[in-house]
């Protein structure tokens, strides 16, 4: 019974992850044949690898119940005050932005959705990776601050150390959860976080209704082919047909030489070859740059293998923006490399910055470690404002010096990596310093009176 006992969250949240993997994963598959290029057995691995992080994704928190299964007595304890208050603060974030959220923009929804209440609620759901991404590493440094101050400052802390376990061993759980955490955010930042991004841009400026629609152009520089379409389907319809469409193929050495024209009623994707089926087209060819157009040429419906994805017809405006765009479409540009070096460098350093915001999540934890903890009869506020003054100006540092990268003055890796690298020795002197049972005051004080 006492292992049943023990067994039975692991169980729970494996039953709900597979059941939630059950409904999402086909979800994915079905969405990637409207997005990438080419058949599914041609997909770039990076493309691949999305079912399989969403996946994942399912089973962390079954990972982290199996975890807490193996933990001792005091171990479990800490890891469970952690787990409580980086829940209660990103809950409570998470409510204060769609409460503020849902005030400013309900006019818009009450003009957008025919039932504001039930589709807003909807939205927000779609929302959910885009403000994740936004928030975890910060609750993770808040959870960090608010359980070891809370242990700290009731001496329980004290008293586990003096069982011989270190401040780094009681801390344990707290890194292994941060683990989980982070491998959390970076699954977000992969693909869904960009998604949830686009998918409020497009609500946000069009109506759901594919009569008001906006027309749209899509240009397509490595095929040589732009598409205009009068009616586009909706973002969260990319299957449904496009009418009004006019597909000029321009020659690929000389880009300013229209050679075909197609005029079709509707343009309808076949996913099951990832061909387009043209209605009642009508065909105009040029054979010579100098020549007059031919007239057009009715063929009714005909079938052409184009590349294009509704996805990426009907969202171009949006796709063209790098926080729309998930890291394996943004991974595929770069090898590519028909950009400029403008947008290479954009790209680049976009790539390495979401690599290393993943570690960020685990360098604000160590931040928060020593910031939180004391040994003395002094309250630990000190500490905890310069924790969040320091997570506050790491903002900062990630505009500033991926602002660099981008415009070439230094490496995109380098640009990406900085605020982790000044952030870790931070973390390592703070833990210096608390170690030695000293606060940074006693400690600058020593420093200055050359003391060691």
């Amino acid at each position: 019974m006492s292992i049943l006992r023990k067994s039975l969250p692991a169980l729970v949240l494996l039953v709900l992850g597979v059941l939630l993997a059950l409904q999402l994963v086909p979800q994915e598959l079905e969405q990637m044949k409207y997005e990438v290029p080419g058949m599914p057995e041609t997909y770039p691995i990076e493309q691949k690898c999305r079912p399989a992080f969403l996946l994942l994704l399912c089973m962390l928190p079954f990972l982290g119940a199996v975890a807490y299964g193996f933990m001792g007595t005091m171990t479990r304890y800490v890891g469970r005050c952690f787990i409580t208050y980086f829940l209660m603060c990103t809950l409570i974030l998470l409510l204060i932005y769609i409460m503020a959220d849902f005030t400013e923009n309900i006019g818009r929804f009450r003009k957008r959705f025919d039932d504001p209440l039930v589709q807003s609620l909807k939205f927000y759901g779609t929302q959910l990776p885009i403000l994740l991404y936004q928030i975890l590493p910060y609750t993770l440094l808040m959870g960090t601050l608010w359980c070891l101050s809370k242990l700290s400052g009731s001496c329980e802390l004290t008293v586990m150390m003096q069982s011989g376990r270190s401040l780094l061993r009681l801390c344990r759980p707290i890194f292994i959860f941060s683990c989980i955490v982070a491998l959390a955010y970076g699954i977000f930042g992969f693909h869904w976080a960009p998604s949830s991004s686009l998918y409020r841009q497009v609500v946000m400026l069009k109506r759901h209704n594919a009569e008001n629609t906006p027309s749209i152009v899509y240009r397509n520089d490595t095929t040589a082919r732009i598409w205009r379409v009068e009616h586009p389907p909706v973002i969260t319809a990319p299957g449904e047909p496009m009418r009004g469409v006019i597909i000029e193929q321009f020659d690929k050495e000389n880009r300013g030489r229209l050679l075909t024209q197609y005029y079709a009623d509707t343009a309808t994707w076949n996913k099951a070859d990832a061909t387009w089926t043209l209605h009642n087209t009508y065909v105009r060819t040029l054979a010579a740059p100098e020549a007059e157009p031919q007239d057009d040429e009715h063929r009714g419906d005909i079938t052409v293998d184009f590349p294009e994805r509704p996805y990426q017809i009907i969202s171009p405006s949006q796709s063209d923006r790098i926080d729309t765009m998930g890291t394996s479409a943004l991974y595929e540009q770069i090898k590519q490399g028909a950009d400029s070096q403008e947008g290479l460098n954009l790209k680049r350093t976009e790539w390495h910055v979401r690599i290393a915001r993943v570690f960020s999540c685990l360098v604000l934890v160590l931040l928060a470690v020593p910031s939180a903890v004391t040994f003395q009869r002094r309250s630990p506020m000190k500490g905890i404002g310069i924790a969040i003054i320091l997570a506050a100006f790491m903002l900062f540092l990630y505009r500033v010096f991926p602002s660099l990268g981008e415009a070439g003055l230094i490496p995109a890796w380098l640009s990406a990596w900085i605020p982790n690298i000044l952030y870790l020795g931070i973390a390592v002197y703070l833990f210096r310093i608390n170690l030695a049972h000293r606060s940074c005051r006693e400690w600058l004080a020593a420093k200055l009176s050359g003391k060691p």
